[in-house]
């Protein structure tokens, strides 16, 4: 139904325009400004953490050579370290210094001046009980660890130097303790020799062996070993 007022103006009522309507447009329009803040708040958070993104990303980029050679350094380290210990193990087993028997071998040979060393052999305990049944096929050493083959030379026909020199060896105190068992074999050789003034000389070979001794000679083992 419509209603018509037909009161004259001046005795109409005052008619106000509703606040409810206001309102709720201006919290709308409220809401719409916070959202619109929050919104470019967030586009600006978006944007620092992508640009920090963007940068850790350069530096772990950056940082690949450096970690790829940090994985060699520490596969060398590790390389090293075992072989630092395999070293340690073998020195450790090691009974004496080898460098010292040959200087005290050297002392003995260079007393004689008509002999001379050709070869010096490091041989191990199957080696050396090889070699002493080759001489002596009924030899009860089967306990060998190492020893050392000398192969010599003496000037001249007299198989006395030869002698000579395995005495020397076997009277040195320090071999005489680590190496009890010594021989050497009496097939010698003659060999020609037309630059020497004897014009020939004597090849044989001198055994050294060690029976398991370190610091002191093994109990019951003969100081100066078997001779033929």
């Amino acid at each position: 139904m419509i209603k018509i007022n037909l009161l004259p103006l001046d005795k109409r009522k005052t008619e106000r325009t509703p606040l409810k309507g206001a309102g709720l447009m201006i919290a709308d329009a409220a809401v719409f400004v916070v959202v619109a803040i929050l919104v470019v708040i967030s586009l600006i958070q978006i944007g620092n953490v992508n640009a920090e993104i963007d940068q850790k990303k350069k530096t772990l980029a950056s940082l690949q050579d450096a970690v790829k050679r940090h994985d060699q350094l520490k596969a060398q380290m590790e390389a090293l370290e075992r072989d630092a210990a395999d070293l340690q193990q073998v020195t450790a087993m090691r009974p004496f210094d080898w460098s010292e028997m040959f200087d005290k071998i050297w002392d003995a040979a260079d007393k004689h001046k008509r002999l001379w060393c050709d070869s010096w052999e490091l041989a191990d305990g199957k080696q050396m009980e090889s070699k002493l049944k080759a001489l002596d096929p009924k030899t009860t050493i089967t306990n060998c660890k190492y020893g050392i083959v000398l192969r010599c030379h003496v000037g001249g026909m007299d198989v006395k130097a030869m002698t000579a020199f395995r005495r020397e060896l076997r009277e040195e105190p320090t071999l005489a303790k680590l190496f009890p068992v010594l021989n050497f074999d009496i097939q010698y050789a003659q060999m020609e020799q037309k630059e020497f003034a004897e014009k020939f000389s004597l090849d044989f070979e001198v055994l050294l062996v060690n029976t398991g001794q370190t610091k002191q000679p093994a109990v019951g083992t003969p100081a100066g070993g078997i001779s033929k």
